[in-house]
């Protein structure tokens, strides 16, 4: 029986996956699942590091939807694992490309959360003609101030999680955590300490990630991974020009655009979307009370349902 305050659906399974070979030495992972008539559906997990999870499906309609999931390279199934080379955001968007190309898809719907949310911008700004509208949750836009904020303003309202996460470094480095955690993840030559801060990046995030206090201890099969990807894409500025998101958001002005994020995300604040919401005016905003970042959590659960039936409505499927 389901409970009445469920908002989900019913998770199916995949009707099919592979990999797709790139070429470059990447086979990208993808599952299918859902309605093969339905409208296309493409969701990006977030990260940088993240994978792909089939209980993501339960935000979508699978009577409405044919949700193609895939995970990002060097991530989850995706081959090699951990592999950083031809590693960029403008490779994850061109195996987007090549997803959309593979499946003869014409349009589609893309979604993600998190970083999962700048990576479907950006394919958006760089491919509108390919996007039925753009769904948008706990929006980052990687400006300077977000990683600002991220590595160090974090301290503001998590000192004793900040304290642990920066004492691993010397004093006189802490004032920035993103070149001292990078240059020793990536380049360091102790392996055994690079392992260890990686660990430490994964568990500080997941420490404020969450408005209510998790049941269990976050799992940590991909913690160095999450901590090595992570790392490579911030010592690069996640491959994007400063303000380059906000700069090209013209290119999605005929485009549905849906916006939610937590009123308390520690993560991804919420003036991210806010940004991104005043230069549009066709774009949604809904900023959730009682919501941190975590999707899976039910206020921001709720409204990333409600969110993809009005995406059918904006884009006008019966």
């Amino acid at each position: 029986m389901r409970r009445l305050d469920d908002p989900y659906y019913r998770l199916t399974p995949a009707l099919d996956s592979g990999h797709l070979d790139r070429g470059d030495g990447h086979k990208i992972y993808w599952e299918e699942s859902g309605n093969p008539q339905g409208v296309p559906l493409l969701f990006v997990h977030g990260g940088p590091g993240g994978r792909n999870a089939p209980n993501y499906r339960v935000f979508m309609d699978p009577e409405r939807f044919r949700i193609i999931q895939f995970d990002q390279r060097g991530c989850g199934k995706s081959e090699p694992l951990g592999c950083l080379d031809n590693n960029t955001l403008q490779h994850t968007l061109a195996d987007m490309e090549a997803l959309r190309q593979h499946f003869g898809v014409d349009h589609w719907v893309v979604a993600g959360g998190s970083w999962g949310s700048t990576v479907t911008l950006a394919y958006g700004e760089a491919y509108p003609q390919h996007c039925l509208g753009l769904l948008l949750v706990s929006l980052w836009l990687c400006r300077k101030q977000d990683m600002d904020w991220w590595y160090q303003g974090v301290e503001t309202v998590f000192p004793e999680l900040w304290e642990t996460f920066a004492s691993l470094v010397p004093a006189e480095e802490r004032q920035d955590l993103r070149t001292a955690f990078s240059q020793r993840i990536l380049h360091g030559k102790d392996t055994e300490l690079a392992e260890k801060l990686a660990k430490q990046l994964y568990l500080y995030e997941e420490g404020f990630m969450r408005f209510d206090a998790p049941l269990a201890p976050p799992p940590m099969d991909n913690a160095v991974n999450y901590g090595r990807i992570f790392s490579h894409y911030a010592a690069n500025n996640f491959f994007l020009e400063e303000g380059q998101l906000l700069r090209d958001s013209h290119r999605i002005e005929n485009l549905p655009v849906v916006l939610i994020t937590g009123r308390y995300d520690m993560c991804t604040t919420p003036n991210n979307a806010y940004a991104l919401y005043k230069r549009l005016h066709n774009a949604e905003l809904t900023i959730v009370p009682g919501a941190g970042h975590n999707p899976t959590e039910l206020a921001l659960s709720r409204e990333g349902v409600k969110a993809c039936v009005r995406m059918l409505e904006k884009i006008d499927v019966r």
